[in-house]
C-alpha cells in the first residue's frame, strides 16, 4: 500500500517507517525536523517531504494517492506548551484538522493517529477507554480535541480512524528529542556516562514503560483491523522510577544511585497504569517486551 507517515523522522514515526518499508509498503514521510532527524531514517528507502502539517496545501498534496496515513507529528510533551502555547496548540489542532480534511478529500482509507494517556489525568488506575478524560495540561487537552474531531469526521464524512492513547513509550531513535525523550532513555544515557539520573520526588511515582516495537505492532494491527475507535497502548504493568534505576543498573552492571530533587510540577501524574484488554480483544495486540528486555535491546543495539 501507499502510506504517508507524518512526523516520520521522529522517534515513534521512524521506527514505524522502518517496519512498514520492511513489510514492502511504499512509504512517504512528511516532517519539519523540529524533533526528528534524517539520521533516524538512514538506510530506509522512503520519500522525504520536508514541511509542516500546518501547511494545508502541502498536506493536501502529500496525501494524494495515499491509502493509509499515520499521524505522529505533534508537539508531544507538556513543557512545549509552556514555552509557546499558541504554536504548540496550532501544531496539534490546526495541523490535525489539515490532515483530517486532506484524508477526506483525497479518499484515504484510514487514519491512524497518536493520542496520549495524559488525558486520563490522575484517575485511579487502571484506566480504560471508557474512563473519564479530565486532562491536566494543555498537551492532553489538544489530544482530546483530536479524538473528538476524528469521531466527528467519521460521523459526518465516513473517514475511518484509529487513535492510540500511548503510555510511556521508549526505545531507539529518541536522541533527537533531547530533554523531551522518555525517562528510560534519558536515564540510560546518563548512567552510561557514570552519572546519577535525576529523580523529581522520592522515586515512588510509577509509569507504564512501553517499548517502541510493541507500539509499532499496534499501529500495524490498526492498519489492518481497527475501525473508528480508541485504544490504550501500553503493557498493563507499572514500574516506579526507583525500580527503573535498579533495572538499568542490572543491565549495565553498575551501582549508580539516583539524585533526588524536589518535585515542583503542578498536577503531577503519580501513577500511570492502563487496562489494555480492549486492544488485545479487538486488535489482537499483545506486548512482547517487559522493561528489562526493552532496556537490554537498546543497550545491545547501541541505537539511541
Amino acid at each position: 500500500m501507499k502510506i504517508l507517515v507524518t512526523g516520520g523522522a521522529g522517534f515513534i514515526g521512524s521506527n514505524l517507517v522502518e517496519r512498514l518499508v520492511a513489510d514492502g509498503h511504499d512509504v512517504s514521510v512528511l516532517d519539519n525536523f523540529s524533533l526528528g532527524t534524517v539520521g533516524n531514517l538512514s538506510g530506509v528507502d522512503v520519500e522525504i517531504i520536508k514541511g509542516d502539517i500546518r501547511d494545508e496545501k502541502l498536506v493536501a498534496s502529500a496525501t494524494k494517492g495515499i491509502d493509509i496515513v499515520f499521524n505522529q507529528a505533534a508537539a508531544s510533551a507538556s513543557p512545549m506548551f509552556k514555552t509557546n502555547l499558541r504554536d504548540a496548540v496550532s501544531v496539534n489542532v490546526d495541523g490535525f484538522i489539515n490532515i483530517l480534511n486532506a484524508c477526506r478529500d483525497n479518499g484515504v482509507k484510514k487514519l491512524v493517529y497518536a493520542s496520549t494517556s495524559s488525558i486520563y489525568g490522575n484517575l485511579k488506575p487502571p484506566v480504560n477507554e471508557d474512563s473519564e478524560t479530565p486532562p491536566l495540561n494543555f498537551y492532553a487537552s489538544t489530544k482530546l480535541i483530536n479524538e473528538h474531531f476524528a469521531a466527528l469526521f467519521y460521523r459526518e464524512y465516513g473517514l475511518d480512524s484509529v487513535g492510540f492513547r500511548y503510555m510511556s513509550i521508549y526505545g531507539p531513535n529518541e536522541k533527537s528529542k533531547g530533554n523531551f525523550a522518555n525517562l528510560v532513555s534519558q536515564f540510560i544515557w546518563t548512567m552510561q556516562k557514570g552519572q546519577q539520573p535525576v529523580i523529581y520526588g522520592d522515586g515512588s511515582q510509577c509509569r507504564e514503560f512501553t517499548y517502541i516495537a510493541d507500539v509499532v505492532q499496534a499501529n500495524i494491527l490498526a492498519m489492518k483491523k481497527g475501525r473508528n475507535d480508541i485504544f490504550n497502548i501500553g503493557t498493563g504493568k507499572t514500574t516506579s522510577l526507583n525500580q527503573l534505576v535498579e533495572t538499568i543498573n542490572t543491565s549495565l552492571g553498575t551501582k549508580i544511585k539516583p539524585k533526588y530533587v524536589k518535585n515542583t510540577v503542578k498536577n503531577y501524574i503519580s501513577v500511570q497504569l492502563s487496562d489494555i484488554s480492549k486492544a488485545r480483544k479487538v486488535l489482537g495486540y499483545s506486548p512482547k517486551y517487559d522493561l528489562e528486555k526493552g532496556i537490554k535491546e537498546i543497550i545491545s543495539s547501541q541505537r539511541v
